[in-house]
């Protein structure tokens, strides 16, 4: 038996018998590469959210940003990379996809006008304050949107500095889910590099931006979910690899207000067991090989308590391999009727 298959075949036989484990000794995909899963199948019925990092979506046209990929001024390269995005929306099936690192309104339409005709899908994007990524949160949704916007406030970098900071990235809409209940979908894109202390302060202040964003909706009576790429990990909920986070992101964005432990929000990582809890590859050694160590869970779907209590399945989407783009992977969520 050739050498890849028998480590293949090793890597199943240990996953299979690991099947309700966890803990930071689960195995993980190893050198011998990742091996892409069928696509998913859904066991419920109901609203699907979804969320999903593209990586760099754009149209390959015109000033593409500061930073580099390789499909940057690529027209039919660019083309080629929204293919496979488009393969990934169309596997999950999904009512509302926020998707992070979009270009523009035009990329957006262009995914739905190449990939996803038929599937009933409109583009909603509000133009971020990124100038060097040119990166932008936008949202695909088969249900009606009645507003749009994003949040320009800044918050304190530290507790002994003058310095504000903000959320370049991000979306927020509110919506009417079937069944009457006014929500809100909040979508993000936090600075990158959890592991950095240089760029702790800054990602907190993001994560109260947020935090002050989820309060403000969440008050005036709407159900309220935020989802997307927050460049952190979960102290509470463990990925794959245990990581622990270096900052309060995600405590601070899911405790919302303080004062009223009826208003937190849920990780829905925790439904999953945490041999499946990765969301992105980070080839850290760059040497084009999914190792131990590189996957993490650093994209996240934080439930309100009205949308956590219709929750009936979650499904981390490991269907296609990481090291040809995206380097992310999607997850899903499906909820049965929401009540107030």
């Amino acid at each position: 038996m050739p050498l890849r298959s028998f480590l293949t075949l090793l890597l199943l036989l240990v996953l299979a018998g690991c099947a309700g484990c966890s803990g930071p000794s689960v195995s993980l995909p190893s050198a011998s590469g990742f091996e892409a899963e069928p696509a998913p199948t859904f066991k419920t019925a109901g609203l699907r959210l979804a969320t999903l990092n593209t990586e760099f979506m754009f149209d390959g046209d015109g000033e593409e940003g500061g930073a580099g990929f390789d499909w940057k001024g690529d027209p039919a390269a660019a083309q080629a990379h929204r293919a496979r995005v488009g393969r990934l929306v169309q596997m999950l099936d999904a009512d509302l996809v926020m998707l992070q690192e979009v270009e523009n309104q035009r990329a957006l339409d262009l995914l739905i006008e190449e990939q996803l005709g038929g599937l009933g899908y409109t583009g909603v994007l509000v133009n971020g304050t990124d100038t060097f990524t040119r990166q932008n949160v936008a949202l695909l949704t088969r249900l009606p949107i009645e507003e749009a916007g994003r949040t320009n406030v800044r918050a304190p970098v530290g507790a002994m500095s003058e310095q504000t900071y903000g959320v370049s990235k991000n979306l927020w809409v509110r919506l009417t889910l079937p069944g009457g209940t006014p929500a809100t979908l909040i979508g993000v894109h936090f600075l990158a590099r959890p592991a950095a202390t240089s760029r702790k302060d800054r990602r907190e202040a993001q994560a109260e931006v947020l935090r002050r964003l989820v309060v403000r909706e969440q008050h005036a009576g709407r159900a309220v979910a935020v989802l997307g790429d927050f460049n952190d990990f979960d102290a509470s909920v463990r990925d794959v690899r245990g990581s622990q986070p270096i900052t309060d992101v995600m405590t601070r964005i899911r405790s919302a207000d303080p004062a009223d432990p009826a208003d937190d929000l849920t990780n829905v990582m925790g439904e999953v067991p945490q041999r499946r809890r990765f969301t992105a590859l980070y080839d850290r050694n760059g040497n084009g090989s999914v190792d131990r160590g590189e996957l993490s869970a650093i994209d996240h779907i934080l439930l309100g308590q009205a949308m956590y209590a219709a929750l009936r399945e979650v499904t981390y989407v490991h269907s296609h391999d990481p090291l040809v783009a995206p380097d992310h992977f999607p997850v899903v969520v499906t909820l049965g009727q929401v009540e107030r």
